[in-house]
């Protein structure tokens, strides 16, 4: 850990060069984005945590890293020795960010932060939380420009075309949506900072962020105009072309500050506060009137059209042979105790590998064998992962990006001999994974409905996992997509059919075992009466689910109906793509229980 201190040593002296008092470094680049490229991991450069989501807080001589339940147990690892104060973020006498500045600051203080990676709304939610206290605000800098001597370049990976017939709609098409929607809200400019909403706008797709295949670019659209801000030079020559046959203005990345301080005064312009920048509202002439909402893309984006939906079906098999074969091949290797996670990892890439459609991983495979799968978000490393032995539980989290879908999917696996404890929490997992499976619910619901009704099998018992319950899904985009989830959190955004979340109920026992089923499943109608218009689910996701920890005591005759539909679906629709010892395998996991 000497590098760490080091490192915030060097962050320390530089905050003193310019006065300021405490610093913020946040887990996000320039575009909000959950998973950032290398560029942008200056949080886990500075503290050691390598988590996707925490902030890092460093004072004169303490510093303090917030994050979410999802990642208390890989944090506290992470953080040992270096100095960084863990703050579990939502647990019962942990401060908040503000709280703790307020008591460790003076007023007059200046807390600094790289105004390039605080969104508007984050950068609002801070100076809130000082309550009374004054304090200065200072963004106009990133510090550790020029301490982090070593650090990687901007990515330019090419960008190429995601050919309209995969779209399902072409980008003339996206665009008059969006002018409509502008209209409706009466904006004469929209900013548009998402990486995602950007590359499904223009149907383009890139690699610039590790399993995301998005590219770093804004746009802003006006009345007469759409002008994407990215370095043309990495833009494949057929996709540029494209481009210009739709009158998409290029500019360079690098532009789009001083364009933004060139609009008309009185003019308006619509963006959002959670994905746009300090930097880039700074940008903006006073006289510009702001009208705040999300992107119309992001809904837009939400909601899959009739060819992505069926697209996302056909990818789901096509994963789905990769991932029988991988159960097949797993339930013969665990008893040679020749396999770890790491190796794990790399022969279900492999197997997925086969297929000529797959582009890569869309996360990287979370393999957790024992103790390790409590980590919710464990990855794999050689020096230090665990072989795999023939008892306990192994879980397996893993997906692929095609052209034609991203997948998602997780499944807990028995090794051989368990402990009572595994098994019930195996089954109350599955009972909570049942209950949003078979859910109706009506129009207009939102999420942190299906999740208290998720949730009751362990509710019931006093028992619960420490993260949401499903999150929305790219279509060969980001594996986590908004506005629609599936959580705790009180979201105001209805769920509608065409939306795709993912069921992944847990059980995590910290130096135990770790135990999560996730499927991707489809809103869709199902009734309509009297009484309105309800919708349900409709699993996407096909892979048998392991029945051999199963206490079936603890299973109603419908969670066990269920089951066996499921398993029967998955046999109906991989039977015609799997063949000789696969389809053999794959009947006998999908018998009936």
């Amino acid at each position: 850990m000497v590098r760490i201190s080091e490192r915030l040593a060097a962050l320390r002296a530089a905050m003193k060069e310019h006065q300021i008092d405490a610093w913020i470094v946040p887990s996000s680049d320039p575009h909000q984005s959950e998973y950032v490229a290398e560029h942008w991991t200056g949080r886990a450069w500075a503290s050691g945590f390598s988590g996707s989501a925490g902030t890092l807080v460093v004072l004169g001589e303490q510093a303090g890293l917030w994050t979410d339940g999802r990642y208390f147990i890989q944090a506290e690892q992470e953080l040992q020795g270096t100095g960084v104060q863990l703050m579990r973020e939502g647990n019962a006498g942990v401060p908040t960010m503000g709280e703790w500045l307020q008591a460790q600051l003076e007023s007059g203080s200046t807390i600094g932060f790289d105004g390039k990676t605080m969104s508007l709304a984050a950068v609002r939610r801070l100076e809130k939380s000082f309550g009374n206290r004054s304090f200065v605000i200072n963004s106009d800098r990133d510090l550790l420009e020029g301490i982090w001597t070593d650090r990687p370049s901007l990515p330019a990976e090419k960008v190429f075309l995601h050919e309209d017939h995969y779209a399902g709609r072409t980008r003339e098409q996206k665009f008059e949506q969006v002018r409509k929607a502008m209209a409706a809200k009466g904006a004469d400019h929209l900013l548009i900072s998402s990486l995602d909403d950007i590359a499904w706008l223009f149907n383009l797709r890139g690699s610039d962020i590790e399993c995301n295949p998005v590219f770093l670019a804004y746009t802003i659209f006006s009345k007469d105009q759409v002008q994407l801000y990215i370095n043309d030079a990495r833009i494949e020559p057929v996709a540029l072309q494209a481009l210009k046959a739709s009158n998409v203005v290029m500019r360079s990345y690098d532009a789009i500050a001083a364009d933004l301080g060139k609009l008309a005064g009185g003019s308006t312009i619509q963006l959002d506060p959670a994905t746009t920048s300090r930097w880039l509202i700074e940008s903006l002439p006073e006289s510009v009137q702001i009208i705040e909402g999300a992107s119309p893309s992001n809904l837009m984006k939400a909601v899959k059209n009739e060819v992505e939906i069926a697209s996302m079906k056909h990818c789901h098999r096509r994963d789905g042979v990769a991932i029988v074969r991988f159960m097949r091949w797993l339930e013969g290797a665990i008893p040679t105790r020749a396999e770890d996670e790491v190796s794990l990892d790399e022969k279900l890439e492999g197997f997925r590998a086969e297929s000529p459609e797959f582009k890569g991983p869309s996360f990287p495979t979370i393999a957790g064998y024992g103790p390790n799968g409590a980590i919710c978000h464990y990855r794999a490393e050689k020096a230090t992962c665990l072989t795999v032995e023939p008892r306990g539980l192994l879980l397996v989290d893993s997906g692929g990006q095609y052209p034609d879908g991203t997948t998602d999917i997780t499944r807990t696996f028995a090794c051989g001999d368990m402990t009572d404890e595994e098994k019930r929490d195996y089954t109350l997992v599955l009972k909570s994974h049942i209950n949003l499976a078979k859910a109706r619910f009506k129009k207009g619901a939102r999420g942190i409905q299906l999740d208290m009704m998720t949730r009751m099998p362990l509710w019931e018992l006093g028992m619960d996992f420490n993260h949401g319950t499903g999150h929305g899904v790219g279509y060969f985009l980001n594996v986590h997509e908004g506005p629609q989830s599936v959580s705790p959190r009180c979201l105001d955004v209805p769920l509608k059919p065409g939306m795709l979340i993912t069921n992944e109920p847990g059980m995590y026992r910290a130096g135990k075992h770790g135990i999560r089923i996730e499927n991707i499943m489809l809103v869709t109608e199902d009734m309509e009466n009297e009484f309105g218009q309800f919708y349900k689910l409709e699993p996407l996701t096909l892979a048998p689910i392991d029945t051999k920890p199963l206490v079936m005591d603890l299973l109603t005759g419908e969670e066990v109906e269920w089951l066996n539909q499921y398993h029967a679906k998955v046999l109906k629709e991989l039977s015609g793509v799997l063949d000789g010892d696969d389809l053999v395998w794959l009947k006998e996991a999908t018998q009936a229980i």
